[in-house]
């Protein structure tokens, strides 16, 4: 084994980060340690369909890192590779609070950090052996999927070599360049899945490592992606100074920062001599009770006095807000974009509340029922996934969108160029623009979310169907037959179907029709089992035609396959072209 593959799906058009080509950091510090080990490794950070699959599909591993809002994406990644007898890792966050279905469509899941496992699992894996003593790795075991016990400890953080980004061959960075610092987060915070993944305990890598680093990128723009670049504030300020005092002159950076962080006289001067420009403030909400409930620890008065002070330093500010929680009502979004407006936030992040596989939140709410979907493609901050307490879905929905055009209204592009400077304009048409695309983009959302509300979590049949024919495709009489059984059902917005019997062009006519005037467009999913489905190669064919169309139609489609029987039967053997389904394997492994 000496070529190995590492993909991160890239976010969906019309996300409020499809304009970013940042990188995640997670790849790049994998790729450095195999590198050093002397494997061969490529980076790509891209969709499934602009992926380059006649060289991916060259590869002895492939490694795929997922959030929820990408999961399916590399799931279908997955389940193309896996369909093409190459060994898939996957890893990341999703992963790590749902490993079972991740597992589904993987090899190996690795759990949690992977900084101290990934490398260890490639040498297993290269000497054919399990990995039965690699701490946070799930697998499967003669068919039956295996979770070793997590980590029992955090990875130090010098540990870590510089994350190599000269790996990446498609999706390389552009504009900022990351750069971590630390890991973790000393609050908690009810919705965010950082804590549970990295833990409250703030790990930081010492100063003169990050100084080695900084170095690299001396004249350049770089954003220290910490999830709280302040939370020891001396240390913070050392490195300021270090940059200081080694000339380390960077054109400009930005940071994820607390309000309270604008408390520190020292702190914002060391910012404006080291071009600190922007700052990231989780800023969440106005409200109170909302501020409360999130646990955020700060007031309203904490967060005025802190947009204030970072705007007498000329820093920008990016003021991140989430709508949706049991005190918000439709008025209190409103009143937020005139607060945003009033105190001349440079640019605004209005994301509705996202209950993420792994926080606090998303126990409380699918314990309560209040969850309307599961599809972890919406689970992007811009679709309503739950039920809110003081309004409805629908409400949530389109006053988050309307908080976006009020706020990037033509009108209040140029409103901080006085302030800040033309950066801030800039951010704002931009966002403009975004809003534009986001609401062509995202229509059919509006007529789902209704349908979702109104579905029981029941299965409910809608369909049983029995069509005799015969090998030339004709109807005919006799019982004994060969035939196609077609069973539809819905649950939650989800539909399936069950296919049994002979499959040959004729019955794949009739299963069209029946599927066109049952489906609805849009819908979000579609899962169809073919595990006692027979039929020939030339079928199988058409069938797979078939289903990149309903592909087009369809947000999500799956094939529940017989292992041994209809793997290559859907897939040619090493295609360089990804279908629009992803193949689950049945319960026969």
């Amino acid at each position: 084994m000496k070529e190995i593959v590492l993909i991160e799906p890239k976010t969906k058009r019309g996300h409020v980060y499809s304009m970013v080509r940042m990188p995640r950091l997670g790849l790049p510090l994998l790729g450095a340690q195999l590198k050093a080990e002397g494997y061969k490794v490529s980076i790509y950070t891209a969709s499934p369909e602009t992926l380059p699959w006649n060289k991916i599909l060259e590869a002895d591993l492939v490694g795929v890192s997922t959030t929820t809002s990408t999961s399916f994406d590399a799931y279908r990644i997955a389940s193309h590779l896996r369909a093409n007898n190459i060994p898939v890792v996957i890893g990341g966050i999703h992963a790590t609070y749902l490993p079972d279905e991740a597992l589904h469509y993987a090899d190996y899941v690795v759990r949690g950090e992977a900084d101290y496992t990934f490398l260890p699992l490639v040498r297993a894996i290269k000497e054919g052996q399990l990995p039965r003593d690699i701490p946070g790795v799930s697998y499967w075991d003669n068919g039956v999927p295996v979770h070793n016990p997590a980590q029992d400890c955090w990875v130090e953080m010098d540990d870590l070599p510089i994350p190599d980004l000269s790996l990446f061959v498609q999706g390389k960075p552009g504009g900022a360049i990351p750069v971590m610092t630390s890991r973790g987060c000393p609050f908690n915070c009810t919705f965010c899945s950082v804590t549970p993944m990295f833990g409250r305990g703030y790990r930081y890598r010492s100063t003169e490592k990050v100084l080695e680093e900084l170095s690299l990128y001396r004249g350049q723009h770089v954003f220290f992606c910490d999830d709280h670049f302040t939370a020891n504030p001396k240390r913070t300020k050392e490195v300021l100074r270090g940059m200081l005092d080694r000339k380390i002159n960077l054109k400009g950076w930005g940071a994820q920062v607390r309000v309270d962080a604008a408390r520190d006289e020292e702190f914002l001067e060391l910012m404006r001599r080291t071009r600190g420009n922007i700052a990231y403030i989780g800023l969440e909400s106005i409200n109170p009770a909302t501020l409360k409930a999130y646990n955020k620890q700060q007031s309203l008065d904490d967060i005025e006095e802190g947009i204030r002070r970072f705007h007498d330093y000329g820093v920008r500010i990016h003021g991140m807000f989430v709508f949706g929680s049991d005190s918000d009502t439709v008025q209190t979004i409103r009143d937020t974009v005139d607060f945003a407006l009033k105190m001349r936030i440079d640019s605004v992040q209005f994301l509705m509340l996202t209950p993420l596989p792994g926080t606090p939140l998303f126990k409380q709410l699918e314990s309560e029922g209040r969850l309307i979907t599961k599809e972890w493609d919406l689970y992007d901050g811009h679709h309503a996934v739950f039920q809110p307490a003081l309004m409805s879905p629908e409400q949530l929905q389109e006053e988050s969108f309307k908080a976006f055009k009020r706020f990037y209204s033509m009108s209040h592009i140029f409103q901080n160029t006085m302030l800040t400077g033309w950066g801030s304009s800039l951010y704002r048409g931009v966002g403009w623009w975004l809003v534009k695309r986001f609401e062509k983009q995202n229509r059919w959302y509006d007529q789902i979310l209704e349908r979702l509300q109104n579905k029981s979590s029941r299965s409910v049949p809608l369909l049983y169907r029995r069509i005799p024919i015969n090998q030339e495709g004709k109807l005919k009489r006799d019982e004994a037959a060969n035939h196609l059984k077609i069973y539809v059902s819905e649950s939650n917005g989800v539909f399936y179907l069950r296919l049994r019997g002979l499959l040959n062009r004729f019955a794949l006519r009739e299963l069209n029709r029946t599927l066109k005037g049952l489906v609805p467009k849009p819908c979000l999913q579609l899962v169809i089992n073919t595990e006692g489905l027979s039929f020939s190669e030339k079928t199988a064919r058409a069938f797979t035609r078939s289903l990149e169309r309903l592909g087009r139609r369809v947000g999500r489609v799956q094939i529940i396959y017989r292992k041994g029987d209809l793997r290559h039967s859907f897939l040619k053997k090493k295609s360089f072209r990804i279908q629009r389904f992803e193949l689950l394997p049945g319960k026969e492994r």
